[in-house]
């Protein structure tokens, strides 16, 4: 054994330029590890041969550089090396040994559900094959070419993104999703082999493709790990690029192919499902926050391998020197480093823990849609063995901080600091009210609107809205014309923009046909009332005296009948007449009696009043006849179309419509409330208002009316509060979009997130009790 450390001879190196210094990048050809070292460090490195002293090293160390170093500090240098298995000793060589038959060391369950990692196979040799084929495509002439392609293909997918929405009707269809996952297995599996063909372009190994489970995202990997030893930056940068330009291009081919072959064919839908795919893929794949193409382009563009881990490591170094106060040694980096990290470890540690806490949120109410109070249960259970191993490292950590805290607060000033930051905490999180507020989406509408239309019936109508505690929608409707040959008239008197006040005319209706119908409604009327003065005038006395002197004329023939009838049976009883002429006798008697009993009705009739029923009738169509000649007065009087309120007039494009008024001094606002916090809203309370059109501008006003009753819209019911919003200067206008908050009073931080917990438990944990 060595007296002295001995740097393995197996590692790789390679130089490279980083903002004007020159590094050396390390890697470890077992573990699959990289490194980067310094110009001091990298020769610092090169001297462990087995054989020098630490203190000869430091005097060459310090001719060289011209830098203080003591043969201490080489050796916490070669400790430091020995962590990382740098050195030739039997400890890396019992790692190492571990690592290249496949034993890594131990994750905690938690780790190993975020990131599944399955290895498929080595692609060198087919690598080497593809690469053959395509290095004469390797040229500007064809880089001009692809990115035509592409934007061509992306101008189309834009022109026609109606046609490349995700619709979740259509993925979830068995004929679908067969096709989906054939189609994303393969664009995924090119996808990586673009990585690892231009990695062998410029001379890197790539000796493991396979699949990842990353934060419950299925993904394909390619260890393209070598790149980090490629001397240019740019060589870097295109490996990592060169996936998503492959699917760029594919997907700009994919959706001209979709353009010109016949919607419907097999064809057609594969090409749109792969434009569809693409760019959706691609949203996750750049997300920097994540190890996939955005975390490596950001990585190699900022020149930092390993970020992630390098970020969250010194993150936590922070994090126990500064917050905890632990006596641990500071990670030595650059003032940019130092930013990179912190901003980069906040970010994913912000991304990282909500997506965790969704998933789990969604995985709960999943497990208590289908078990209940026994599924909330097994998710508790399924938590804690999950992150047993993190529960473990919390634990051991806390012992840690106890043991630190004796020796901590003998030191008067960080006791002061401890104090004053609990104090400070208790304050902030307990004791310090801040604004409570209930907030939503809101539309912005004027607080009075009149609006001159025609309906679906072909009726003109005039709606008008009052806004307000007394609100109020009235409407009322204008039949001109009753024939569908005749004709009507609008012209508007007003211009869009222009001012006007309640009363003035706004517009006129020009048509003859009310007029017309007018005239012969009354005319009818006159009709009516001459046919009922006649039903109720008494009868004539020469009428009735002619009547009178027809029923004297039928009796006579009457009698004279009954005479003859008479001397009839006479003569058929002593047989001097037949039988057939006495019959005849009797008919003619009947028919003389009957014009009798006839002409007596007629006088009587004469003589009697009307019959109720005939006066009805002819009365009841007088009235129908007054009520339509009112109507049609008011149609006629209604031509000239008057303002009822005052404010600024405004046409638009709609076909039923015709103008509008809206007052927009004052703007109403429905801002929508859930159950669970109508209770806390108050008439008069504090509204703010921010539009999406103006930004920097915070409208104020108050609330003016609390609904009883929810509405339902989209499934979701909500109660729509009124709020009156004080628009003097006019900005706000109808259809204008934003935010608005109700205050409501004032709660701790605590009291806040308690109430906030409240809102999104489920109804049936409360069961419970």
């Amino acid at each position: 054994m060595a007296a002295y450390a001995k740097l393995r001879t197996d590692l790789v190196s390679v130089p490279a330029e980083i903002d004007g210094q020159t590094v050396y990048n390390i890697k470890d050809p077992i573990t699959g590890s990289y490194f980067r070292l310094r110009e001091p460090e990298f020769w610092l490195v090169n001297q462990l041969d087995g054989e020098t002293s630490y203190s000869e090293i430091a005097e060459r160390f310090q001719a060289k550089f011209n830098m203080q170093i003591t043969a201490d500090n080489v050796l916490q240098f070669v400790n430091l090396l020995e962590t990382k298995y740098f050195l030739e000793n039997q400890r890396a060589e019992q790692v190492t040994s571990r690592k290249s038959l496949g034993f890594e060391e131990r994750d905690s369950l938690f780790s190993k559900l975020l990131f599944v990692k399955l290895k498929a196979f080595d692609p060198t040799r087919a690598l080497d094959v593809v690469l053959k084929i395509y290095r004469p495509f390797h040229r500007p002439f064809w880089f001009v070419i692809e990115i035509l392609i592409f934007l061509f293909g992306t101008a189309v997918l834009l022109d026609n993104s109606s046609y490349f929405a995700v619709r979740f009707s259509e993925i979830f269809n068995i004929g679908s999703i067969v096709t989906i996952v054939l189609a994303f297995f393969i664009l995924i599996v090119l996808h990586e082999f673009a990585h690892g063909l231009i990695c062998r372009y410029y001379g890197g190994e790539v000796k493991e493709i396979g699949i990842l489970l990353m934060y419950f995202q299925p993904c394909f990997y390619c260890d393209v790990s070598d790149a980090w030893l490629f001397k240019e930056k740019r060589h870097r940068l295109a490996v990592t690029f060169a996936g998503p330009y492959f699917s760029f291009i594919l997907m700009a081919l994919a959706v001209l192919a979709w353009r010109v072959t016949v919607p419907g064919t097999f064809i057609n839908e594969l090409s749109r499902l792969i434009g569809i795919i693409i760019w959706v893929t691609q949203m996750f794949n750049f997300n920097p926050l994540i190890k996939l193409d955005g975390y490596y382009l950001l990585s190699d563009w900022l020149e930092v391998p390993n970020l992630r881990s390098k970020s969250f490591e010194y993150f936590g170094n922070v994090l126990k020197r500064r917050v905890l106060g632990w006596p641990v040694e500071k990670i030595k980096t650059t003032a940019r480093e130092k930013k990179i990290f912190l901003i980069y470890a906040t970010a994913a540690l912000i991304y990282s823990v909500s997506l965790l806490i969704y998933f789990f949120w969604i995985l709960a109410g999943f497990l208590h849609s289908k078990m209940g109070s026994a599924g909330l249960i097994l998710l508790f259970v399924l938590l804690f063995f999950t992150l047993r191993t993190n529960i473990v490292r919390l634990g051991k950590g806390t012992v840690q901080h106890i043991i630190y805290m004796k020796d901590i607060l003998k030191r008067p000033a960080r006791l002061i600091t401890y104090i004053i930051l609990f104090v400070a905490f208790i304050l902030v999180i307990f004791v310090i009210r801040f604004p409570h507020r209930v907030s939503g989406e809101i539309a912005v509408r004027p607080v009075a609107e009149f609006n001159l239309l025609i309906n679906e019936f072909g009726l003109l109508e005039k709606k008008l809205r009052r806004a307000g505690e007394n609100s109020q929608i009235k409407s009322s409707y204008l039949q001109m014309t009753s024939t569908d040959m005749a004709s009507l008239d609008l012209v508007p008197y007003v211009r869009d923009g222009e001012r006007v006040v309640a009363t003035d005319t706004v517009a006129v209706l020009v048509s003859n046909q009310v007029s017309t119908e007018l005239e012969a409604a009354k005319s009818v009327l006159d009709r009516f009332e001459r046919s009922l003065e006649l039903l109720k005038a008494p009868p004539k006395r020469e009428e009735i005296d002619e009547a009178e002197a027809e029923v004297a004329a039928a009796r006579a023939v009457y009698r004279q009948k009954v005479n003859d009838e008479s001397r009839m049976q006479e003569l058929v009883d002593r047989n001097l007449a037949s039988r057939e002429e006495l019959e005849e006798a009797q008919a003619s008697l009947a028919v003389a009696k009957a014009e009798v009993e006839n002409k007596q009705a007629k006088v009587r009739l004469l003589k009697s009043p009307p019959k109720p029923e005939e006066e009805a009738v002819i009365k009841s169509e007088i009235q129908k006849q007054t009520a339509n000649i009112e109507f049609l007065q008011t149609q006629l009087d209604n031509q000239s179309i008057l303002a009822p309120i005052s404010g600024t007039v405004f046409i638009n494009q709609l076909e039923d419509h015709v103008l509008g008024i809206a007052e927009y001094s004052q703007i109403e606002v429905l801002v929508p409330v859930s159950d669970f916090n109508i209770n806390l809203v108050k008439k008069g309370q504090g509204v703010k208002v921010k539009v999406r059109t103006f930004t920097d501008k915070v409208f104020e006003g108050n609330v003016i009316h609390v609904p009883k009753d929810a509405t339902m819209r989209g499934g979701d019911a909500r109660f729509y509060v009124s709020a009156i919003i004080n628009n003097d200067n006019e900005l706000l206008h109808k259809g204008m979009t934003g935010y608005a908050k109700i205050e409501i009073g004032s709660k701790s931080l605590f009291g806040l997130f308690l109430r906030k917990l409240a809102s999104i438990i489920r109804v049936e944990f409360w069961s419970w009790w």
